[in-house]
């Protein structure tokens, strides 16, 4: 029986997870054509550099781990401009659920922002987490906890 190529079986997590990877992008740029540009360049630094990866079954931790780096260097290059929300005629945001959400991320450092993300609005486990980011359990959790304290500050403050 012969083994699949690699490029299929990227290929086939790509299209299994586009939804997912999409909603991970647009959580960060809030834009929709900027979020599917991440998502179509990350698949493509995953495809350009698959001759470097050694251990296939951990093609969509690395496919997660491209997004959120692809995302983050955008902001990075667009931090002059405001990646913002459009706003109604009566000057409120318009309604979209976790909007609110995520415009109190914009108080955290990109990391903790990134832990928050994929955390609670990708529904990823800790370790989950900590493989995506290369960083310690530990760190992710002090992270993590840190980050909510510092949000739950601000809800508060904004009462």
């Amino acid at each position: 029986m012969n083994r699949p190529n690699l490029s299929d079986v990227i290929g086939r997590h790509i299209n299994e997870n586009a939804d997912r990877l999409y909603r991970l992008a647009f959580r960060y740029v809030r834009n929709e054509e900027d979020a599917m540009d991440i998502v179509q360049e990350a698949a493509c630094k995953l495809l350009r550099y698959q001759d470097k990866i050694k251990q296939p079954e951990y093609i969509d931790t690395l496919l997660y781990r491209i997004t959120v780096n692809t995302a983050l260097d955008f902001l990075r290059k667009r931090k002059h401009e405001t990646v913002g929300l459009p706003l109604s005629e009566e000057g409120h945001e318009d309604d979209h659920g976790d909007l609110y959400a995520l415009d109190m991320l914009n108080i955290l450092d990109e990391k903790s922002r990134a832990i928050i993300i994929l955390r609670f609005f990708e529904d990823k486990q800790l370790a989950e987490i900590a493989d995506i980011l290369q960083m310690n359990l530990n760190t992710v959790k002090t992270r993590l906890y840190s980050a909510l304290r510092t949000l739950k500050k601000e809800l508060e403050r904004k009462r």
